[in-house]
């Protein structure tokens, strides 16, 4: 059996390969002279797996890699419950070679996909750990917080039950390096299982050793729970966990390939039951984890505020026996606030508005002077002073009447008035004392309407001013107040949420922080010259930077709402040239660095006007 590819002509790029088996696969199954049994399931769960992926952050196929060795499970177990009782056949020598070819690639390739999965997995169970320990760090520096959050429960526990800040921290720590450097392996080998192959024995060489990897990388190896106790007598809690193992033989032990039907079906067997096993060490390893590293992971935000959370409460309750008790004062004080904010909403906003609609929509403007009683009071004036000029000045011309009359001369009333004052007592008498005060007090009248005419001009040019200037008390209340309540809520929701971050502002400064560590291990992995960049970077730098790089793509894709949709485009774009495996480390470089000078938000110390992530 020829297993070697030798010739020039044959593909051997994972793709390529994959792609011929297939077609000649699903050639076999249809074939109408000599149809080749379980060649059409082989095809359909070979292409399930055929996609190879190779970028450095493979979590944006999270989904799609589960969601393919899903589908070849399902494949896999229908075909084995509806053939169990199918007449096992005998394969040619051209059908065992097309067939035990796509054997060994599905093997391979649900053994890479396996990888992909775990190196997901691994990367999203660390994610946590940076943060966590930054936390841990800053508390210690805070003895009198610690001690605050460590609540009444860690208060009663003794000495040899309690878990110091600096052990969650060494824990932390630990079981940091250890996973960097498992996903530092599994990246290493996934990029050389993606790779081309010389020969089926290199491919298989390949799965067992990613299977041998597998089970490295879902051990309790690398877990470090945190001790119990102070000093030198310290305890810690067992790890729950179950040994598994997969089974690395494609084929029967002493065989070396198919020759029967029977073969497939025992091979698809044990890939149905390592998919089963892996399934099962997913779901063991994260149980395991997460019970062992709980105590680590920084409290809740409501924990940690517990204090004021407690006081908060028992001031409500307080507040609520006392509404409970004084019914008829809580009624009244609602009453009265209630009608002293009609009062301030009438006199303040009802009443303006109101105005300010009827003069700018309606024309409507108040008076305060009567214009017919200004007509009447003036016409009064005239007939007064005509009768009185007729009576003192009986020689008076027509033209001269009529001029005091137009003009309201009240002249003529003033002479014959100074005159008759040298004898004051007489002429209250018998003079026209009493009547010239009567015309005096008629043209007082006068000049006060008309002063009045000018009050109302006056207001007619500044009412409208007058009326916004009256609501400008409602708008400061209610902004201020609008101002306040959201302010608090920001600050009361910023301390209580577990979100990391709220503004674009702090996100920014994550991104700085993030790039320069990328940037770091680029230039590390950039200093060999002639050496293989592996060969360079270590497994656990190599880890470090799967990690940083995932974090950089999670963090932009959940909070890619806080900047501008042009700034999306743009810095997505920077992130796929920064993740694709296609570009060298020179380039990659050179990305972070158009990055710096082409995001503001990047290189400005400044914080950006944020958006509310209420808003």
């Amino acid at each position: 059996m020829e297993q070697a590819i030798t010739s020039v002509s044959t593909p051997t790029t994972h793709e390529g390969v994959t792609s011929a088996v297939i077609t000649s696969l699903v050639s076999l199954g249809r074939s109408s002279v000599d149809r080749c049994a379980h060649a059409d399931e082989l095809a359909r769960a070979l292409a399930a797996v055929s996609q190879c992926y190779s970028v450095p952050v493979p979590s944006s196929a999270a989904s799609a890699i589960q969601k393919a060795l899903a589908d070849v499970s399902d494949l896999l177990q229908h075909r084995r419950l509806y053939a169990a009782g199918d007449t096992p056949s005998v394969y040619t020598p051209e059908q065992r070679i097309v067939i035990d070819n796509g054997l060994r690639l599905l093997w391979a390739h649900v053994t890479t996909y396996q990888l992909h999965a775990a190196l997901i997995d691994l990367v999203r169970t660390v994610d946590f750990i940076p943060r966590s320990v930054g936390f841990w760090k800053q508390l210690r520096k805070r003895t009198v917080r610690e001690i605050i959050q460590r609540g009444p429960m860690q208060w009663l526990l003794s000495r040899t039950e309690r878990i110091t800040v600096g052990e969650r921290i060494r824990s932390l720590e630990e079981t940091l390096e250890a996973h960097l450097c498992k996903i530092g392996m599994l990246k290493e080998l996934t990029t050389r299982c993606s790779s081309t192959f010389v020969d089926y024995e290199q491919l298989t060489a390949r799965m067992r050793e990613g299977m041998t990897l597998l089970e490295l990388v879902y051990s309790t190896n690398g877990i470090c729970p945190p001790r119990k106790g102070h000093g030198a007598f310290k305890s810690q809690d067992p790890l729950i966990f179950t040994a598994f193992y997969f089974d690395e033989n494609s084929f029967e032990k002493g065989c070396d390939g198919v020759a029967s039907s029977d073969d497939v079906v025992r091979s698809l067997r044990r890939v149905e039951r390592n998919l089963s096993v892996f399934r099962t060490a997913q779901t063991q390893f994260s149980r395991c984890f997460q019970t062992a590293m709980a105590p680590c992971r920084p409290p809740s935000k409501i924990r940690q505020r517990w204090l004021q959370v407690t006081t908060l409460a028992i001031c409500l309750t307080a507040g609520g026996f006392w509404v409970v008790n004084n019914q008829k004062e809580f009624q009244a004080g609602i009453a009265a606030t209630r009608a002293a904010l009609q009062d301030f909403l009438t006199e303040h906003m009802i009443e303006p508005l109101q105005a300010i609609f009827g003069e700018v929509v309606l024309n409507q403007k108040p008076e305060i002077q009567d214009a017919m009683a200004l007509l009447d009071t003036k016409q009064s004036l005239r007939r007064m002073l005509s009768d009185f000029v007729k009576d003192t000045h009986p020689k008076i011309s027509q033209a001269e009447m009529n001029r005091v009359m137009d003009e309201m001369d009240m002249s003529v009333v003033s002479l014959q008035y100074e005159k008759q004052l040298g004898s004051a007592v007489k002429n209250l008498m018998t003079g026209d004392i009493v009547r010239m005060l009567l015309i005096q007090v008629q043209f007082i009248k006068k000049e006060l309407m008309v002063a009045m005419g000018a009050i109302d001009e006056l207001m007619h040019a500044n009412q409208l001013n007058l009326q916004i200037l009256a609501t400008i008390p409602t708008f400061l209340a209610f902004g201020g107040l609008y101002k306040l309540v959201t302010s608090a809520f920001h600050m009361i929701y910023k301390r209580m949420s577990d979100r990391l971050y709220y503004d674009s502002s702090e996100i920014a400064g994550f991104l700085r922080n993030n790039l320069r560590d990328i940037e770091r291990l680029l230039n590390k992995q950039n200093r060999g010259s002639g050496v293989g960049d592996e060969a360079v970077l270590g497994v656990r730098d190599l880890g470090f930077l799967i990690l940083l790089l995932h974090q950089l793509r999670d963090l932009y894709e959940a909070y890619r709402a806080l900047f501008q949709e042009e700034e999306q485009e743009r810095f997505e774009e920077d992130l796929d040239d920064l993740i694709g495996e296609g570009l060298l480390v020179s380039q990659q470089l050179a990305v972070i660095q158009r990055m710096y000078h082409s995001h503001p938000f990047l290189y400005s110390t400044k914080p950006n006007k944020a958006r509310w992530i209420l808003d």
